[in-house]
């Protein structure tokens, strides 16, 4: 036989592999349109952020108040430091809170149950925060009787342990003079201190 009449031998794929002819690597014609998955991640991105130009300020925007505002009475400003309690602490009153708002006022330490006594460290911390010369403003005279009626309005106000607002009028080389006296009360459980703001009463009408 000749050789060109031999049938024609084609080798047998090896085992695990397949022909690499026999693999379509055309992609399919419904595929071609379609968008890949990072394309569409890449329009929902953000844009990049803009710098600032160091040449241009920002623009201003307006800022709303939020300072709360302070009690003129001193007997609400004793609610507020008592807060829930049946007494504010007296660590929680401060000289720089109250100097320049009750520039008349007295704070009392309460040693035993109806003495009373003034509290000297805090005088003294009131002076450092007063602005004005003295430490007693807006026309109040102190005298034996005054100091005796301040007196006896603390030791009520200790007593009870509530605050209590009086009234009173004394003569003076200047004529009979009207005062208003508020003195609250401060402890944990029991009155430790007792303080009194005193002012002169307005004129009647």
């Amino acid at each position: 036989m000749r050789t060109e009449d031999w049938p024609e031998f084609e080798p047998p794929d090896a085992p695990g592999f397949a022909s690499l002819t026999k693999v379509s690597v055309r992609r399919p014609s419904a595929a071609r349109g379609k968008k890949s998955d990072i394309t569409d991640t890449l329009a929902s991105m953000r844009a990049a952020p803009e710098f600032l130009n160091a040449s241009v300020p920002p623009p201003r925007q307006e800022m709303r108040d939020v300072t709360p505002t302070l009690s003129t009475d001193i007997v609400s400003f004793w609610n507020d430091l008592r807060s829930s309690q049946a007494l504010p602490s007296r660590d929680n009153l401060r000289a720089s809170d109250i100097a320049a708002r009750w520039p008349n006022v007295v704070l009392f330490r309460c040693e035993q149950p109806g003495d009373i006594r003034p509290d000297t460290t805090f005088a003294t911390a009131l002076r450092a925060h007063r602005t004005g010369e003295g430490t007693i403003a807006r026309g109040v005279e102190i005298t034996a009787m005054l100091s005796q009626w301040i007196l006896s309005v603390a030791r009520n106000s200790a007593e009870r342990g509530e605050p209590i607002r009086d009234t009173s009028r004394f003569d003076t080389p200047h004529g009979p003079i009207s005062y208003e006296l508020a003195a609250v009360p401060f402890g944990a459980g029991t009155v430790d201190h007792v303080l009194c703001n005193i002012d002169r009463a307005p004129s009647a009408t």
